[in-house]
């Protein structure tokens, strides 16, 4: 369940908000923030908290835990309405989960006013019942989409790659990066064309989900028929399976901080990360390459995608200080300071963040960024897909402990998924 082990990003927000309108705020409250303990939200959370305060009166609490922990605790302080958040900081995954089980308050009711400078993928993750795809059973296919929670973080996954091994720029394709590897990879001399996050489950698949949809897959087709077995995803495993020799022993355990780290001291060529990891990059205590490293989307076989996996806010149902939350959501997605978090380095959730020369000039993979936003793919919206993506997660780790075997464990994937869902009530075929 750890998705984001060890990455870091920064938010640098200030400045002063009118007051909300859905109601006036009592400078003497304590807003309480809740959130996974994750090196992302350290700079938000250390340094411009305060900023917070001293900008609008308003006291506030950071709350967190690791990752597993803070899931458990919001759960229960939705399920119980005990009140002791305000804010919840959620994983995207999380989103239909808290909101189809009433567990966040509607951000129309409260009057939150979205604007056209939102990033268009990131503000629908925050929607429920979802905007477009399908809607899992129970759910009206009439039902308006409702605004729950904003993106507070634009985390989505990047390809890095070495421009002195590339020399003629990013891979444009699948097949470039596998040519480079053959070409270029030494194992002995620990140089490896590739590398990928290995262990079971979320990791495995967080890494995987982009190849699938770049050849051509996906994992539901309509009416929630489990298609991960398609001839198009057994071609991305196969071709997945096919890296392996260019890549460090043990991929198979290897997770986010593994795959990062060989990116970090020089031993790779290549891979799929979380945005998180940019700032690491060109740190000369952290890393062997600096001014090494580029940026771009993902490459293309039949499509190109990037994967979507965003810091989301929303204000719980329960919550004893609304008002409150509500001018911290507004305070932060202001242009402004969505602008002065976009020059502090962060990843912002406005276009006009994105599009800014300074910071642009400063960080330069924020243009990489919003193009992967801008054809990101979100998991599948339905409050189930933790379960899914286990069952499928746990083959593909098989598969890479294997070597081999792709259809088979997609196969065996497929049929635990179809019956999960049979069991659970989506009519999967």
């Amino acid at each position: 369940m750890i998705r984001r082990q060890f990455l870091k990003s920064s938010l640098g927000v200030t400045a002063a908000v009118a007051a909300s309108s859905c109601g006036s705020q009592d400078r003497r409250v304590k807003l309480t923030i809740g959130a996974d303990a994750d090196p992302a939200v350290d700079i938000l959370k250390d340094d411009f908290l305060p900023l917070f305060e001293k900008d609008t009166g308003i006291r506030a609490e950071w709350v967190e835990a690791d990752y597993s922990g803070w899931l458990q605790k919001a759960l229960n302080d939705g399920e119980t309405k005990a009140g002791a958040f305000d804010i919840y900081v959620m994983d995207d995954l999380w989103v239909p989960q808290f909101a189809g089980s009433g567990y966040l308050a509607n951000l129309d009711e409260l009057g939150f006013q979205v604007d056209g400078d939102f990033v268009p993928s990131a503000l629908d993750l925050g929607y429920w019942p979802p905007k477009i795809g399908l809607r899992q059973p129970g759910i009206d296919i009439r039902a308006k989409p409702v605004l729950y929670s904003l993106p507070l973080i634009s985390d989505v996954q990047l390809l890095f790659y070495r421009r002195d091994i590339y020399t003629a720029g990013a891979p444009e394709t699948w097949n470039d990066v596998l040519r480079m590897a053959r070409q270029k990879s030494d194992p002995s001399k620990r140089r490896y064309g590739w590398v990928t996050r290995g262990v079971k489950g979320n990791p495995i698949m967080n890494s995987f989900f982009v190849l699938l949809h770049d050849f051509g897959g996906d994992v539901f087709g309509e009416h929630w028929k489990v298609v991960c077995n398609s001839p198009q995803a057994v071609e991305a495993l196969e071709f997945y399976l096919s890296l392996l020799a260019y890549e460090p022993q043990g991929v198979a355990e290897f997770d986010s901080d593994q795959e990062g780290e060989t990116l970090l001291q020089g031993n790779a060529f290549a891979a799929t990360m979380w945005t998180g990891w940019c700032h690491q990059i060109n740190d000369p205590a952290k890393s062997r390459v600096v001014g090494e490293i580029d940026f771009a989307v993902p490459p293309k076989k039949v499509n190109r995608v990037a994967k979507l996996g965003l810091f989301m806010a929303g204000i719980a149902a329960s919550a004893p200080h609304k008002p409150e939350a509500m001018e911290f959501l507004r305070w932060v997605s202001r242009p402004d300071i969505q602008i002065r978090y976009a020059r502090a380095g962060g990843m912002p959730h406005k276009l006009s963040a994105f599009k800014d020369e300074e910071a642009r000039a400063r960080f330069p993979y924020l243009g990489a960024a919003l193009e992967a936003l801008t054809v990101g793919v979100a998991s599948p919206r339905i409050s189930d897909w933790s379960k899914v993506e286990d069952i499928l997660g746990t083959e593909l780790n098989k598969a890479l402990l294997e070597k081999g075997n792709a259809k088979q464990h997609l196969d065996a994937a497929t049929a635990e998924a179809t019956a999960f869902l049979k069991n659970a009530g989506y009519y999967a075929e």
